[in-house]
């Protein structure tokens, strides 16, 4: 780790990746924006960020290129080194594209050891955190928006920016002690995580530099600094890389951490790249598997995933939504056909294929993650309506109507017809990839929330509800599936 690691010293690499994803800001004229203490587009290099003890300490603050009445979101970006080396300057070429896709990027120089000794660097980084906080209307970010990025000890640092919370007491007194040092998004790029676990051996001078102890007589001190330590529930979401091959931080310290937030219930992505070692440098005759221009795009993804849009947060049920979860219930009806979320994310097991998914309940709904499917069905809904058709009508539901009216549709897989409104909905709704074969023709159900009847269908993810006392589009209506499912499953 005594290599001067460069996160976005990844991204200089990935240039050409980050162009493609500013392309279509860049080829639209910027709006006016009013008077600023600030230029868009503008470097500001040596900006005083918070000041320990009275040591100035400063980050390089790279001001989106293309901004419109929202403020933007902010990367923080932590250097590499050991702990004992690096410079802001690493993230400059990376820091600029990420600019130029819409995103405030600050890159911080933290102090270093052996001067300074831990948690000097973590405090500094949570430090920085809270000046951008404090002067959010200064750089025009939103300060609900704030993720951090870190490769090898930046990665470490990363991490445990976004785990700890004040009552670690890593907050130091480097100012700004009214704002919060949480941040909302982590890409953590191989760091360590667990130094219990690690052979810290081949690290012994800069772990001792870093603590100012002796190995054998920090074990506390290690399990303090160890991110895994804090993991916890209501963590940001998470995204980490790391090489295969990586012998000065093994594979093993992203695994535990992944495993962790994932068992803790956190949002966490891990991308393995094959055939690569620290800084995912090739080892061996083989290529590094995803290649430098898709890890680039993976962790562009991420930001716009997770930062691009703000979470929103229902005080009905207390919970939050964000994300793909976000964009597809927005994209899907919102409220009238989905629901309010009555759950967090979860991670659950599909009764259907016994994989661990993704998922959030809705009142109408089921939504489950699918990574690995393209961005148009990396959402799709659970298969409630299969559960609740088995569950209650073994033997099939009675007094079903096919519909036979003009353009109605028979599937052969399943034998059943899709007509009228409940056509029409199916096909602007997603289809057959989101709402599945139909399983069953129309008929009358009573309603368990309200006692009355109403004609539905039971598709393989949801039942249809016709409501002709609402207006289109809202005439059709999901069944709360999700209201059941969740209540069965969780609070029996």
């Amino acid at each position: 780790m005594k290599n001067r690691i460069a996160l976005l010293g990844v991204l200089i690499l990935l240039t050409a990746t980050l162009n493609t994803h500013a392309a279509s800001a860049l080829a639209t004229p910027a709006k006016a924006a009013p008077p600023t203490q600030v230029n868009l587009g503008q470097v500001k290099h040596d900006v005083t960020y918070c000041k320990p003890n009275g040591l100035e300490l400063k980050m390089d603050a790279y001001l989106p290129l293309i901004l419109d009445n929202e403020p933007a979101p902010a990367i923080l970006y932590a250097h590499g080194g050991g702990w004992t080396d690096g410079d802001k300057s690493e993230a400059s070429v990376g820091a600029s594209q990420l600019a130029a896709m819409g995103y405030m990027v600050a890159s911080i120089n933290y102090r270093l050891a052996p001067q300074h000794k831990w948690p000097a660097q973590i405090e500094d980084v949570k430090c920085a955190v809270r000046h951008l906080r404090a002067n959010a209307a200064t750089y025009r970010i939103d300060p609900n928006r704030i993720g951090v990025i870190g490769g090898s000890a930046g990665g470490h640092l990363a991490a445990l920016a976004g785990l700890t919370g004040p009552g670690a007491g890593f907050e130091g007194n480097g100012g700004y002690p009214e704002q919060s040092s949480q941040v909302q998004v982590v890409v953590d790029i191989f760091g360590p995580t667990d130094f219990a676990t690690m052979d810290l051996q081949p690290h012994r001078a800069s772990v001792e530099q870093l603590l100012g102890l002796p190995l054998e007589q920090a074990a506390d001190a290690l399990k303090r600094a160890s991110p895994i330590t804090y993991v916890r529930g209501d963590a940001p979401p998470f995204f980490i890389l790391h090489g295969d091959k990586d012998d000065l931080v093994p594979l093993s310290q992203s695994q535990e951490l992944y495993d962790r937030l994932r068992a803790a219930g956190t949002p966490a992505d891990l991308l393995v790249v094959k055939n690569a070692g620290h800084r995912f440098i090739q080892v061996g005759d083989a290529p590094i598997s995803p290649g430098i221009l898709d890890i680039g795009k993976s962790i562009a993804d991420f930001f716009d995933k997770n930062l691009r849009t703000p979470p929103r947060h229902f005080p009905e049920t207390n919970k939050s939504l964000r994300g793909d979860f976000l964009r597809y219930w927005q994209d899907n009806g919102g409220l009238p056909q989905q629901g309010y979320p009555i759950s967090t994310e979860l991670q659950e097991q599909s009764d259907t294929d016994g994989k661990i998914y993704t998922v959030q309940y809705f009142e109408r709904a089921v939504f489950e993650l699918h990574p690995e499917n393209p961005p148009t069905s990396r959402v799709l809904l659970s298969l409630l309506g299969n559960f609740q058709y088995q569950a209650a009508y073994p033997s099939g539901a009675p007094n079903q109507l096919p519909n036979i009216s003009p353009g109605s549709i028979l599937f052969p897989e399943t034998g059943k017809r899709l007509g009228g409104r409940f056509l029409q909905y199916w096909q602007t709704h997603g289809g057959l990839p989101q709402q599945g074969y139909p399983i069953s023709e129309e008929f009358t159900e009573t309603s368990a929330l309200d006692g009355k009847p109403y004609t539905v269908q039971y598709f393989e993810r949801a039942v249809f509800e016709y409501h002709p006392e609402n207006p289109p589009p809202n005439d059709i209506l999901l069944s709360q599936l999700g209201t059941f499912r969740y209540q069965t499953r969780y609070n029996p």
